[in-house]
This record gives structure tokens, sequence and C-alpha cells, in this order.
């Protein structure tokens, strides 16, 4: 069962792991605007000269029509190398619908840019899953979106987006720069009665390249938060970025590439 639920992991997240740059966190059970709102934000470029370390904290909380909540949480060890290497390992058992289950397999997420190749490592059987990467024409304004989205719902769903600049602040010793956008579905776009508003909030490190805090606040699903904590800028050990030698490695998860 536990090898099952890791194939069923490997299939829904290795893409994303293949062309994150920047960390993402889990998505909460039918965030499809969440995911939106994160991939419309996120740094989908490959960064060099801006290594760090850190932990990863992600959180989902919905309360329930009768004020009850259901939450979940977890924390991921992230890294990144000069080299644009990036690593993430976390619990598959808190992703999305997995979540949940007694059952928490760990998994590796590698990609490295260098070698052109991602990697999902499951130290439960010692495999190592590699695929190809996609390679992205990424517009600078709405990074990745032009390549989720047809081009007309693309259209559609710029126009009902409001973007405010919150000005900078300090997290953890670093400098941010706060973007607040808001989504507005209107009334009877999905069935609803009233207009619905999804928000989300990020602070953005230039140094780094990439978030350090976010929250999306939707009414359909609740409030997911992501935070960087205990960042540290000193360059992370190379071997963080390869797979171990007594692993097995097979192919899996692959994707095409897109056109340059």
């Amino acid at each position: 069962m536990i090898q099952l639920r890791f194939t069923l992991a490997l299939g829904v997240l290795v893409g994303t792991a293949a062309i994150a740059q920047e960390p993402a966190p889990p998505p909460p059970h039918g965030g499809g605007d969440f995911l939106y709102m994160h991939a419309r934000m996120g740094a989908q470029k490959l960064v060099k000269g801006a290594p760090y370390s850190a932990q990863a904290v992600s959180q989902f909380t919905q309360t329930l029509a009768d004020g009850s909540h259901i939450q979940r949480s977890t924390t991921s060890s992230v890294a990144r190398d000069s080299e644009g290497r990036s690593r993430r390992e976390e619990s598959i058992g808190a992703i999305g619908a997995l979540a949940g289950s007694t059952a928490s397999p760990k998994a590796v997420f590698i990609h490295d840019p260098v070698a052109g190749s991602s990697y999902m490592l499951d130290p439960a059987s010692k495999t190592a899953h590699v695929s190809q990467p996609r390679n992205y024409t990424l517009d600078s304004a709405t990074p990745g979106a032009s390549e989720r989205q047809p081009r007309t719902a693309h259209a559609r769903s710029e126009a009902n987006l409001k973007t405010e600049e919150l000005g900078t602040e300090t997290m953890d010793g670093l400098t941010v720069q706060g973007t607040r956008i808001t989504k507005t579905i209107a009334a009877g776009q999905i069935g609803n009665e009233h207009a619905l508003q999804v928000v989300t909030e990020r602070w953005y490190s230039p140094d780094l390249q990439t978030t350090v805090m976010s929250t999306t606040t939707d009414p359909r699903t609740g409030v997911s938060a992501y935070k960087l904590t205990s960042i540290s800028r000193a360059e992370p050990d190379a071997s963080l970025f390869q797979v171990p030698a007594d692993y097995k490695v097979t192919q899996g998860g692959g994707h095409s590439r897109a056109r340059q």
C-alpha cells in the first residue's frame, strides 16, 4: 500500500518537482486556484549564485459549516546550491489528497538543471525515479501561467486579478517584498450566488529569488499558508543533490521538452 501511494505521488508531483526552482507548498484538497495563484507568483527559473537551505512549513486550515476546523501541516527540508540545483525532502502522507494516512513514507525531490534531470528518491526501497524536466518559455510578468492555461482562459483569469504592492519587510534576516493578488470569481461563474474572492499574499526575497512566506485564503477551501524558517545562506553539502550510490535508478514520470 505504501509503495502504491508513493507511485501515485510520483505521477502527481514529479513534473512539478522537475521544473520548480522555488519550493512549492503541498496543494490543499480541491485547491485549484491556490495552485494557479502560486504558479503565477512562483519563480520557475534557474537561479544561480544564491545558495540556501531552510525548513519549509506548509499549513492548510479549512473551516466546516459547524464551526469546527480541519488542519493539516507539514515541515519539509529544502535546499538550493550555487548552480541552481534544488532539493526538497518531505512526507508523502502530507501531500494533497494523500494526507491523513497514518503511513507517511518519505520522499526526496532533486532537480539538477546542470545534468538536465530530476529525481524522486524513495528511501524505503532505495529507488530513484528519474525524469527529464519540461523546459518552459516563461513570461516575466506571469511565470509559467501561459504554459499552464489555454490562451482564452488565461486572458479571462488575468482580467479578474487585482495586484497590490505591500512594501518591504524583514523576515528571518532577509528583506522581502510583499504583493497581494486578489482573484474575483463573478457570481454565477461556478454556480456561486455571490462573487467570491481568492486572496494571496506573497513575501518574496530578491536576494534569494524565492518566496519566503505566502498565504492564500479561498472561501471554498480554506487558508493555505507557506513559510521558510531557519534560513541559512551557506552553500549546502554537494551530496544533497546527488543520487546515493546504493540506489537503483529507474525511468519514471518523464515529460517531453517544450520548444525553446
